[in-house]
């Protein structure tokens, strides 16, 4: 059996510091979950946590919208093509 050469760059993200924090944030939500699972639900902590779950989501998904964009902007300059400027003297 054969292996085919695959391209991996169609999977690369567009901006790898966006993909690095929404990483960390996933980390962050996750984390978040696991401590309040044994936090009672009308306890402060619980309610701190659920905060910092709601931020670090909201801005996992401001960086995927983002990134996306970026990654738009970037497609369309790759296939614009060049003009010739002629200097004037």
């Amino acid at each position: 059996m054969a292996v085919e050469n695959v391209d991996l760059g169609k999977y690369r993200p567009s901006c790898n510091l966006a993909h690095g924090l929404i990483n960390e944030l996933s980390v962050i939500v996750g984390y978040c979950d696991l401590v309040m699972e044994d936090t009672p639900e009308t306890s402060k902590c619980r309610m701190r946590l659920e905060k910092i779950h709601s931020i670090a989501k909201h801005m996992a998904e401001e960086l995927q919208q983002h990134q996306c964009e970026l990654e738009v902007i970037a497609r369309e300059a790759a296939n614009r093509r060049p003009t010739n400027v002629s200097h004037v003297t």
